[in-house]
């Protein structure tokens, strides 16, 4: 998909007689639609930054899973951001505003059979959607940084870049904790507020509350604003320490957090066919780090960070008793490829203990009457292509052991591409 863009676009240059020379420049632009003859650098002097983007991830199991089978999801996103310091003489306030159109198929779902998606773009909202209105706002000297509005937890908690430079959803936005919780993900939103207060330059603490509401996600809600059919709240907290270690000043994150949602919700040990149980509040926690651990001159971007999670919850009500994932991320591959990178992790999620004794109750009273779930393990592969500064191809390769954490279902082999495109 991003060759054929990139083949298309020098098509259409070559027609239209557009000159070797700005073709060139507009290959180096920051955006795909350029600076609109100076138009949006005047804006984002004055304080309006406009953005939008398109975020595509496409799939296919040639091999395990319960059938062969090829899906492509997509994210057109657009919005914008407004510094109230230049618009309004409101130093530190900042308005937020996102827009989502996604579509498509989930791989997962339709042919392997996994709890966790191979395209983490697919999901959580699959129509057009308002997906962020907030505002922000910095007080002394940003050492306290409090959000309000329709916001995401996951944008705000047990999150860091490195996690979405991997197309499963196991990696990108911690999907076990989304699973288990109502805790939001992007883009569907919900009504919500976080403070942050740095302790010191390298240590924070924050806190948040936000709405839990399960009809949120559903296709004619995309700008649903109203709060019937919550459940009741989520509320994480998190410390993080941000070092430079050593005398190369080598740049780490370790992030310490926990949640609480007070919904009910089913519990996972009622019998198999039997009554269904409900149990009171949803809650976990998660330890999460990433280091870079080496890196050829002080302060260069290139480098390979070494990353780690570990997650638990209570196995009354999630179904994803716990999960831990580790990898590898390379900035800066090969000679002139500053911003290419190679990503290497494994994710593994074990069932509920409750949900399994029941499954086994199950099959004792009625022999092989259910399967008995275990875990599910997914390791991925990729390298990420930056094409040109508006876009990256990222090739991958998955193998999703145990799919939906039975033995009976054949392990998978995905073979994926994400493309993503700036405008």
């Amino acid at each position: 998909m991003g060759l054929r863009l990139g083949v298309a676009s020098l098509c259409i240059l070559a027609v239209t007689g557009i000159s070797a020379a700005r073709a060139q420049s507009w290959l180096q632009d920051k955006y795909m639609t350029g600076d609109w003859g100076g138009t949006r650098s005047a804006l984002e002097a004055r304080g309006v930054s406009l953005r939008g983007g398109y975020l595509s991830e496409s799939a296919a199991n040639p091999v395990g899973g319960l059938s062969q089978g090829f899906a492509y999801a997509h994210q057109v996103e657009a919005g914008f951001d407004l510094d109230l310091g230049k618009l309004l003489a409101l130093p530190g306030g900042k308005l937020h505003a996102t827009f989502t159109e996604r579509t498509g198929q989930s791989l997962a779902s339709q042919s392997i059979g996994s709890i966790i998606s191979v395209q983490e773009v697919f999901g959580s909202g699959q129509n057009v959607r308002l997906a962020e209105l907030s505002y922000e706002q910095s007080l002394f000297e940003n050492r306290l940084t409090a959000k309000l509005g329709w916001i995401h937890a996951s944008d705000d908690f047990a999150t860091s870049p490195i996690y979405c430079h991997f197309q499963n959803n196991g990696f990108c936005g911690q999907i076990g904790i989304v699973i288990n919780s109502g805790f939001t993900i992007f883009p569907t939103g919900s009504w919500g507020s976080v403070v942050k207060v740095g302790v010191r330059d390298d240590v924070y603490v924050q806190a948040g509350i936000y709405e839990v509401n399960p009809t949120l996600s559903l296709a004619p809600n995309g700008f649903k604003l109203g709060t019937s059919g919550a459940t009741g709240v989520i509320m994480p907290g998190e410390i993080g320490w941000q070092p430079l270690l050593g005398p190369a000043s080598l740049p780490g994150h370790y992030r310490m957090g926990g949640y609480y949602d007070t919904s009910d919700a089913p519990y996972l040990g009622s019998p198999i066919g039997g009554p269904q149980s409900t149990a009171r509040g949803r809650w976990g926690f998660y330890l999460q780090a990433d280091q870079m651990i080496y890196r050829p001159s002080a302060g260069s971007d290139r480098g390979l960070t070494a990353f780690a999670v570990v997650a638990y919850a209570g196995p009354d009500t999630a179904l994803l008793q716990s999960f831990w994932q580790v990898g590898f991320l390379q900035k800066g591959t090969f000679a002139g490829r500053d911003h290419d990178t190679i990503g290497l992790a494994v994710n593994y999620s074990r069932i509920s203990s409750q949900l399994v004794a029941a499954q086994t109750l199950a099959n004792a009273t009625v022999p092989a009457s259910v399967s008995v779930q275990s875990a599910e393990t997914t390791i991925e592969l990729n390298y990420r292509v930056q094409l040109t500064p508006w876009s990256t191809l990222m090739p991958n390769i998955q193998y999703v052991m145990q799919p939906n954490a039975v033995s009976t279902i054949p392990n998978a082999l995905v073979l994926g591409a994400q493309v993503r495109v700036t405008f």
